[in-house]
Parts: structure tokens; C-alpha cells; sequence
């Protein structure tokens, strides 16, 4: 009986510490963006992580950033690039967009709208100053360089 609750006991403690070292790991982009500007980012956002890429040799990961403000709870989106060991780059804002409906193919993103509006991201040559999605022209914020 004592053996059955040590192994229990064993197992939530084993958990609890994955799920620290896991959040402490994938939080590293987020933890770098709040320090980049704790105005824009918050702890309790809804960022996700939405793949990587490669960009002129280097592995690019892409992120999604929800951010509701004050008390008219009025969201802000932002689409933010990290270099893989969590440097930020930059982002752009304004695709408002859910996770599941953007697509990566290769080193371009595709949006869930028609391309005659503008429904994709092409890294190929870099990153884009400016982009076209959803028939509306969003400026890069350049943070650091690749």
C-alpha cells in the first residue's frame, strides 16, 4: 500500500517538473518579447508558436501574440519572428488570424483569404518590409537583424 503512494507520488512530482522545465523552455519568445516592450506584451497573452522557417540560412520561429486591452477588451494581434535560440526580431501587426488557419509551406505563410487580396507571406528573399494580407498593407517593426 505505502509503495502504491510513493509511486503516486512519484508521478506527480515527475509531472509537475516536466511541465516547469517544458514552460520555462517554449516561454523563451515570449519572455523576450515582454522584455522588448512590456507595454505591447503580457504574461497572460495568448501566444502561440505557430512553426519555424528558414530565412537566408537560418531557422526562423514564427509566433502568434493575442493581446486584450484594458477594459474595452479590445485585442491586438501581432505576428512576431525570433531567431531559434529566442532573439526577436520583429513583427508585424494586424493578421488576425486563427492558428489553425495559417498554413507554412516551405519559406512562405499562407492566410485563409483570397490571393487576389493578398493571403501570403514570402520569406524567400528575406524579410518583407511590407506585406499584403486581406487587401490591407502592414508594415514590418524591424527589432533586431537577422
Amino acid at each position: 500500500m505505502i509503495a502504491k503512494y510513493k509511486i503516486i507520488i512519484f508521478l506527480f512530482f515527475l509531472l509537475l517538473f516536466n511541465k516547469l522545465f517544458a514552460d520555462e523552455n517554449s516561454n523563451i519568445f515570449q519572455h523576450n518579447a515582454i522584455k522588448y516592450n512590456s507595454d505591447y506584451f503580457h504574461e497572460y497573452d495568448d501566444f502561440t508558436i505557430l512553426g519555424t522557417i528558414e530565412i537566408k540560412g537560418k531557422n526562423i520561429v514564427l509566433a502568434n501574440n493575442i493581446h486584450i486591452c484594458g477594459e474595452a477588451r479590445r485585442a491586438t494581434w501581432r505576428f512576431l519572428l525570433f531567431l531559434d535560440d529566442g532573439t526577436f526580431l520583429g513583427m508585424y501587426y494586424g493578421i488576425a488570424y486563427n492558428k489553425n488557419e495559417i498554413k507554412i509551406n516551405g519559406q512562405r505563410i499562407y492566410f485563409p483569404v483570397e490571393a487576389k487580396y493578398g493571403n501570403v507571406i514570402d520569406f524567400s528573399k528575406g524579410i518583407p518590409k511590407e506585406i499584403w494580407i486581406d487587401g490591407i498593407v502592414i508594415s514590418y517593426e524591424k527589432i533586431n537583424d537577422l
